[in-house]
């Protein structure tokens, strides 16, 4: 048997088993790449969907006021991509100071408070305000402008309005002495300059609330 034949004799009996061999060996190949696929998906939702506890803001804050833990909490969240931007429970921010005014519910984000002392320019300061003279619907974290009314009697020359604060922040309320038209306890965060301006205006005529929002 010359050399063609026995070349044609063995490409007869061996290319099957070749080509069977090859294709299990990339069907083996195929599986192993969409398995690793799938753990590698897996993998990646997992670490998307990994909650982590951050600090959120309890109540408002006024800016330029030193936190206290009574302001702060700690929540469980997804944030993804956006994780960077906002404080983990590994960083203690009680005792920074607040750059911006912060709204309850919100994530403490870390450009939202600083260390650096001369950025403490707030401290809370509460008044005494006749009911009548504070609006209905104002709630904590409002902001408002305060005036001062002195009332005319007995027929003297009635005192003009004047405009004692603005963009003066509310950190509490109190009603409860104010059920039959008595007086409310209103705290507010003001810049420390300011309160000597606003102590003097209580001694004298009545201070009116009004609301930034009308």
């Amino acid at each position: 048997m010359d050399s063609a034949v026995k070349a044609a004799v063995r490409h007869f009996y061996f290319a099957p088993m070749v080509q069977k061999r090859n294709s299990h060996t990339r069907l083996i190949l195929a599986t192993t790449l969409c398995a690793a696929t799938l753990v590698a998906s897996f993998a990646m939702s997992v670490a998307a969907n990994q909650r982590e506890k951050y600090w959120v803001v309890l109540h408002p804050i006024a800016a330029g006021t030193q936190l206290e833990a009574s302001d702060l909490g700690l929540q469980s969240v997804v944030l993804g991509s956006s994780e960077g931007n906002y404080l983990p429970a590994a960083h203690n921010p009680i005792g920074s100071i607040t750059r911006r005014q912060l709204s309850s519910g919100e994530l403490l984000g870390g450009n939202s408070i600083t260390d650096e002392s001369s950025a403490l320019v707030n401290q809370q300061v509460s008044i005494s305000v006749r009911s009548v003279d504070i609006p209905a619907q104002l709630s904590v974290g409002e902001v408002v402008s305060i005036y001062q009314v002195h009332d005319a009697q007995n027929g003297q020359v009635q005192n003009p309005l004047r405009h004692i604060l603005g963009g003066v922040f509310v950190t509490a309320l109190d009603r409860k002495g104010s059920n039959f038209g008595g007086e409310a306890a209103l705290t507010v965060s003001i810049n420390r300059e300011l309160i000597p301006e606003l102590l003097d205006a209580t001694t004298s005529g009545r201070l009116v609330i009004v609301r930034a929002h009308g």
